[in-house]
């Protein structure tokens, strides 16, 4: 009797140094919060709004700005309040792939189990400390950090990796195009974000001094907090000149053709709100962002088939909108009720609007520009150009023979149509007709008169 298949399922080795990178990434995240919670406690006690505020209240605090680190919610009197400091995420991703270097020389698999271990770390943290917040409402943020810290590592591990399998040039090199796309789209809002802050200064000083920062200390904690929404506000910026606009109230709308009427949240931050609407024409900025990358794409991501151009693109543009999903929904909150239940970017539309400002030119121009593609545009052109000159000769001789039927025509229609020029004619013939007659009598004459004599 022969042996039966089987399948063996077994953890890959070093699982376990996967685990406990994600648990010591999800302690060390939780911990740096809270203690910078107890030291802004510490150091803001003292004010009259901090009075009936205990150390068990800032540990809270602290819990529920972990449970928002992770996208989670916390409830107070019914009122759903949610705020990603996204500058933190970040910074948990960076830790979560150095902390992952333990597992270098295990199956690249063993980096996955950091997303076990960070989450269910995660929710005990959250749980355990947090006072308002739902622990179980962070799920996707404590997946997708350790996720995208260990994809991190693993693709930043595999050029390195001579047993690992080999990898097409057109995945290879759309990936790295995708995140090139990324990064400069990143890097652009960062560049109109100070712009935009510079502008709107003076208003954003107006809504600090609203606040009552009466000292330095109150000034450094309102502008830390504020600086932890960083990655949030270049998210607003470039939802903004895309044209698809941002949310600071439910029925407060701002693009580049809208203006929100409405009061503002006193956010010294959104004093950096546009006050005008200066026109479509503010499109042309990502549309040149795509152009420049389509050609960089054409120059230094050129591949030999025009099907492994394309999909290097689609492949390309398919990152840049996951991840430009991705970071619009992390930077959306709710800070309220009605009119604050909404605010950030229309996730939808504003990654739509940049897929096809940024990602499409992109894919246009480099394949416009491609080998393939000029020389098919060269034969089509010289089919066409052919083609053409055929339709010109066919015209012409057409053109030709109808213009010498329609002279013979006319000529034909003018002879017809000219009765008395006939008839002068037939009378011609007759009198020339008698003539010969009249010499002809005349010479029979003269021929008998010379017989008679």
């Amino acid at each position: 009797m022969a042996d039966r298949a089987t399948i063996r399922v077994a953890v890959p080795q070093g699982w376990a140094r996967g685990v406990l990178a994600g648990v010591e990434a999800a302690f060390a995240g939780w911990g740096l919060i809270t203690v910078f919670t107890m030291i802004a406690y510490l150091t803001l006690r003292s004010n009259s709004w901090m009075n009936g505020t205990t150390p068990r209240d800032a540990l809270g605090l602290g819990g529920d700005l972990w449970a928002a680190v992770i996208g989670g919610t916390s409830v107070v009197g019914d009122v759903h309040y949610r705020a990603i400091p996204t500058l933190m995420g970040a910074l948990l991703v960076v830790l979560v792939r150095i902390l992952l270097r333990t597992t270098a020389g295990y199956p690249r698999s063993a980096a996955l189990f950091a997303v076990p271990g960070f989450l269910l770390t995660s929710w005990l943290l959250a749980g355990a400390s947090g006072i308002h917040s739902h622990w179980w409402t962070g799920t996707i943020g404590g997946v997708l950090i350790p996720l995208i810290g260990s994809v991190w590592f693993v693709a930043s591990g595999y050029s390195r990796d001579h047993e690992a399998p080999s990898m097409q040039h057109w995945i290879s090199g759309g990936l790295k195009l995708g995140g090139l796309s990324v990064v400069v789209l990143a890097a652009a809002s960062f560049v109109a974000s100070v712009i935009a802050l510079v502008a709107g200064w003076s208003r954003m000083a107006g809504i600090l001094e609203l606040l009552g920062a009466s000292s330095a200390a109150d000034t450094s904690f309102i502008v830390g907090g504020q600086a932890l929404f960083a990655p949030t506000i270049m998210a607003w910026v470039a939802s903004w000149w895309s044209g698809a606009g941002f949310l600071t109230a439910t029925d407060s709308l701002h693009s580049p053709t809208v203006v929100g009427s409405g009061p503002i949240p006193p956010i010294p931050l959104l004093g950096a709100v546009p006050q005008t609407a200066p026109g479509m024409w503010v499109l042309l900025a990502p549309i040149a962002l795509g152009i420049g990358l389509g050609v960089v794409a054409a120059r230094s991501f050129r591949r030999e088939h025009l099907l492994h151009q394309t999909a290097q693109g689609f492949l390309a543009s398919l990152i840049t909108a996951s991840v430009t999903a991705l970071w619009m929904w992390s930077a959306t909150m709710s800070m309220g009720s009605v009119r604050l239940a909404s605010m950030g970017p229309r996730v939808g539309w504003a990654t739509l609007a940049l897929v096809l400002e940024i990602a499409l030119p992109a894919l246009i121009i480099a394949l416009a520009t491609h080998p393939t593609t000029r020389a098919l545009l060269g034969e089509g052109a010289g089919r066409v150009r052919n083609e053409g000159e055929a339709l010109r000769r066919r015209a012409a001789e057409r053109a030709s023979r109808v213009g010498g039927t329609a002279s013979t025509t006319d000529e034909a229609w003018a002879e017809a149509s000219d009765p008395a020029e006939v008839g002068d004619t037939e009378a011609s013939a007759d009198e020339a007709g008698a003539e010969d007659l009249e010499a002809v009598a005349d010479g029979g004459r003269s021929g008998r008169d010379a017989r008679g004599d």
